[in-house]
């Protein structure tokens, strides 16, 4: 297998497909996918066809009308008229009800082909001209393509070069595809396809969701033989496609189902269905319950023998984005009110087989004398309540009562942190007493805990820090030993009270410095996106002294270096904690909304405090700017609150069990590469309890598994990974001048590794260059850095100056910053300037100031300063040290970049025989409005009285020109 070409793991792969039942069909090029799609659309409506006209055939008129239909769709618009029906009038005058896509496997047509070209020769808005390995068709239409890699080569590959063809070849029919296949023949994953475009931008498919195959005891199926048996049998496939996608009601989104998901929901069914009995399934959290769960909501409600399915959430779960969700899986499915009478109106209507509501309406109609009549006639009939967050109290408690109520009833509960013998409450109950199954069943119907999460790269590790805040040098009692004064355990035994010293005004400002002062280096810990945080806190009196002393620290900060700080709690007892509430809180809740309004412009009270918690989220979200950078809380948004960017979880509490886990959970949903895991700095000892919840809640699997290592072992990394980077290229100067392929592809894949272990050493509080610059420093990695960006830049271009490797996967998210900007090089040329006053200026300090700024440039990824380069260039050489000495620079560069461009204009407008206004006007037409009309560039022309040929040349020319030139002489921020 070692040194099997592409080209034989093609063959031998379509040989697999004939054998488990396709058919294997010759096509070329877009014509004879086409006229393919003719035929098997004909043959899987032969039926219907032969009744209403004679013949399983299309004339050339109908078969147009069924184009019409089909073609020139998005992605997800395809998605849908893929399982719609399609009434054709036929030439005859009768019209049929044509499928394109059915459940039944046997009537399915199912073939496979290779190597069909894609060029506009074919089809006309094909951008560049592309050859695909594998396409599966369905009834005629592509519907799944895998691109296969040779063993050894990185399976992100073949996910850029799906993704190239997205963008420039996937054009008509090749918009039907669902799903992709990518294998290198050891490593082989699924995943689905999306619209190309989003608001006028291009949509890559994320690597996160990319997913392996595996089977119901989530072991990977790797090999690409193994998973086409699995995944690619006709009835595995005709299932994903039909019961196992989501197609968004409320935004143009597919998705696919991951195989745990799947597992679940088919365990599920089968124990309403088959066993008349209850059960629970244990998925961690952050790996997609809700979609799990409601799928299973939609199949159960199709089935004839159910009457009703009831979908529970907790009301205090009810929050915008919830209610979004849901209705993007099924549309207006949420009633977002209080009122009960609400849900019993649903109930009366026999054709709502499913129902979304809250455990708190649910209870109150069981309970109420007034829809007494109504939820007697419920009692017999076989009715389904799926409930999301099983874990919770809650539910518990009104178990009993629906219990009693609904005779005929099944339950299956969802939650990421079951209660087992070690964690359960007062009432001694687990979840799966809850859930009871019987003497013969498992009530746990599938497990997918978190370490099968992170090794699916479903969720992030943890990374956990712990600050040791508690010191004893002296202590009275014989026999205590001061080093163990942090260990709540060691305290416990000795009868050590670590309360006070907890709530110590001095370790409290002494913990808020420490926050402050390593924040930046948690929430922006690499590249450009920068990240949210937590700070859980024991009590109210802690959070009130905290965010006074974190407003203090800000105070003393510069008005543009402040962190956005927030509090939100309960002020006073509520149906699900009590934080003790007291007038005091009451006032200091009142004081942190009126600063929270002030910094964010909002009018927020006592009496808004729902809406307030709203806004707080959608800021801790990132959904409203300007972001809360760090929001303080005592219980609260420690459940149930999915925040992608939220990144880092600050600890002056304790927790256990599944809190602990709850807690820690905000942090690790998979977000943008630069969120490599979730960031938790505990300033208490909570190293055993974590322990403790992470082996209950992972099977009594080592807790180690799901953490990171300690900054000593990424430090150790880093000095092996710096010989490898070495051994390709000894100097900075070296990698500017690799010249084959497969050096610059050894440079970008050793570079790549390095970037990713500083990203993580950076992330610990501990972090100094210092400890790294033994093997390579600060200045020099900035120096390779600007290498590994100008080979992906070059990457990036029709006609690359070197032999860059197109596929390969620079995760270049983890290096580029925004910090070099076109204001930080004008500052540099300030001081250029500045220390230069009154010195004649020579060639030597010319070429130096240049050489400066050029390597700034270089080293940055900032798109608008990169495409400035020549004209920053330019500035310096000609315009710079002609400067008086009291010029503002800025204003000097600014009216050097808008005589250049005017120059610009005036040179292509003589070397094309047009009037520099009329260029002017068109760029300013796409200054303002984003968008260059040919339509408006043509009457312009006409003008000019071309000929067509002419016209149509003049047309791109100016085109192009407009669009370049905006792009180096744009604003930044623009």
């Amino acid at each position: 297998m070692a040194h099997i070409s592409e080209y034989e793991v093609e063959n031998l792969f379509i040989d697999r497909l004939e054998s488990i039942g396709y058919e294997f069909v010759e096509l070329r090029d877009y014509h004879d996918v086409v006229a393919n799609f003719r035929r098997q659309l004909a043959a899987f409506n032969a039926e219907k066809l032969t009744e209403a006209k004679g013949e399983a055939s299309f004339s050339d008129a109908e078969f147009g009308r069924v184009m019409i239909h089909v073609d020139n769709h998005s992605v997800y618009e395809s998605a849908k008229i893929l399982r719609d029906k399609y009434v054709l009038q036929l030439d005859n005058g009768k019209s049929v009800y044509l499928d394109f896509f059915g459940s039944d496997v046997d009537r399915n047509i199912y073939q496979v082909t290779h190597q069909v070209t894609m060029d506009k020769a074919h089809k006309d808005d094909v951008v560049y001209k592309n050859r695909y390995d594998v396409t599966i068709l369905i009834n005629g239409l592509p519907i799944v393509q895998i691109e296969l890699k040779r063993p050894g080569v990185e399976i992100n590959e073949a996910i850029n070069q799906i993704n190239r063809y997205r963008k420039f070849s996937f054009k008509g029919l090749f918009r039907y595809l669902q799903l992709f296949v990518v294998s290198n023949s050891v490593q082989t994953k699924y995943f689905c396809n999306e619209n190309e475009m989003d608001g006028g931008s291009y949509n890559p498919i994320l690597k996160s969701l990319v997913f392996f195959w595996t089977d119901d005891k989530n072991t990977r199926i790797n090999k690409l033989d193994e998973f086409t048996a699995e995944f690619l049998r006709r009835s595995t496939i005709t299932e994903m496609l039909d019961k196992y996608m989501v197609i968004k009601t409320t935004e143009p989104v597919l998705m696919v189902m991951r195989p745990y998901q799947i597992y679940a929901v088919k365990a599920a069914k089968r124990r309403v269905l088959d066993s008349n009995q209850n059960g629970y399934v244990f998925a961690c959290t952050g790996s997609g319950k809700t979609l799990t769960s409601f799928k299973l909501a939609q199949l159960l409600r199709d089935e004839p023998r159910v009457d009703k399915v009831i979908f529970l959430i907790d009301r205090k779960d009810l929050d915008d984005q919830t209610v979004d969700e849901y209705n993007s899986f099924e549309k207006d499915c949420v009633d977002g009110s209080d009122s009960t009478a609400v849900l019993v109106r649903q109930l009366k209507q026999d054709d709502r087989k499913l129902i979304v509501t809250t455990i708190q309406k649910m209870a109150n109609a069981v309970k109420s004398k007034r829809y007494e009549s109504l939820m007697d006639s419920y009692r017999d009939k076989k009715v389904v309540f799926i409930i999301d967050e099983c874990h919770r109290s809650q539910f518990g408690k009104m178990h009993g009562d629906i219990e009693r109520h609904f005779r005929n009833a099944n339950y299956i509960g969802f939650t990421g942190t079951p209660i087992f013998e070690a964690n359960r409450g007062k009432d001694g109950r687990t979840t799966a007493d809850v859930f009871y199954a019987g003497t013969k069943l498992d009530a746990c119907l599938h497990r997918y805990m978190i370490k099968d999460a992170i090794a699916d790269g479903n969720v992030l590790r943890f990374s956990v820090e712990y600050q040791r805040t508690i010191f004893a040098k002296q202590v009275a009692a014989a026999g205590i030993d001061p080093e163990q004064m942090d260990d709540p355990d060691y305290c416990r035994r000795h009868n050590l009270d670590l309360e006070s010293l907890y709530h110590d005004d001095e370790r409290i400002r002494l913990v808020a410095a420490d926050i402050f002062e390593h924040h930046e280096q948690h929430v922006h810990p690499q590249g450009k996106d920068v990240y949210t945080a937590l700070f859980a806190v024991d009590t109210i009196k802690t959070l009130g002294k905290y965010y006074d002393a974190f407003k203090e620290l800000n105070e003393a900060r510069d008005a543009d270096k402040r962190y956005r700080v927030a509090a939100i709690f309960t002020y006073q007892a509520n149906e699900d904690m009590d934080e003790g509430g007291d007038e005091h809180s009451q006032e200091l809740l009142e004081r942190c909304m009126n600063d929270y309004n002030e910094m964010f412009g909002t009018a927020f009270g006592l009496d808004s405090f729902d809406a307030y918690r709203k806004d707080i989220t959608r800021r801790m979200k990132q959904k409203d700017l300007p972001q809360v950078d760090i929001l303080l809380v005592v219980n609260m948004m420690l459940t149930g609150f999915d925040a992608k960017p939220l990144n880092t979880l600050y600890l002056d509490k304790n927790l256990i069990w599944h809190t602990l886990v709850q807690a820690y959970s905000r942090t690790n949903r998979v977000d943008k590469v630069t969120k490599q895991f979730g960031q938790i700095v505990s300033y208490r000892n909570i190293k055993r309890a974590q322990d403790d919840a992470l082996r209950l809640f992972s099977g009594d699997g080592d807790p180690n598994e799901y953490l990171l290592e300690s900054y000593e072992y990424y430090l150790s990394r880093w000095m092996d990974q710096v010989p490898v980077l070495r051994k390709v290229t000894q100097t900075v100067d070296d990698a500017g001048q690799l010249q084959s392929e497969d050096d610059i592809r050894h440079f970008i894949l050793a570079f790549r590794s390095l970037s990713g272990t500083l990203a993580t050493l950076k992330t610990f509080g501990k972090f100094e260059w210092a400890d790294l610059a033994v093997a390579l420093d600060e200045e020099e990695y900035e120096g390779f850095k600007s290498w590994y960006l100008y080979y992906h830049d070059e990457a990036g271009k029709p006609e690359p100056k070197v032999p860059v490797p197109v596929d390969v996967d620079f995760d270049v998210e983890l290096v580029r910053t925004d910090r070099i900007n076109v204001m930080y090089i004008l500052n540099l040329l300030k001081s250029a300037h500045e220390a230069n006053k009154g010195k004649g200026v020579d060639t030597a300090d010319l070429e130096r100031d240049v050489d400066l700024v050029m390597r700034e440039i270089e080293r940055s990824d900032n798109d608008v300063l990169r495409a400035k380069k020549d004209v920053m260039e330019a500035f310096i050489r000609t315009r710079f040290y002609d400067l008086p000495e009291d010029a503002d620079v800025q204003q000097a560069y600014e009216q050097f970049e808008r005589e250049s461009m005017q120059a610009e204009i005036e040179e292509f407008a003589h070397a094309n025989g047009l009037e520099a206004k009329d260029v002017q006007d068109i760029l300013s037409e796409y200054t303002f409005g984003g968008n260059v009309s040919e339509e408006g560039i043509r009457r312009k022309l006409a003008a000019y009285r071309m000929g067509l040929l002419k016209i149509t040349k003049m047309t791109r020319a100016i085109k192009e020109f407009v669009i370049d030139t905006y792009n180096r002489y744009r604003a930044e921020g623009e």
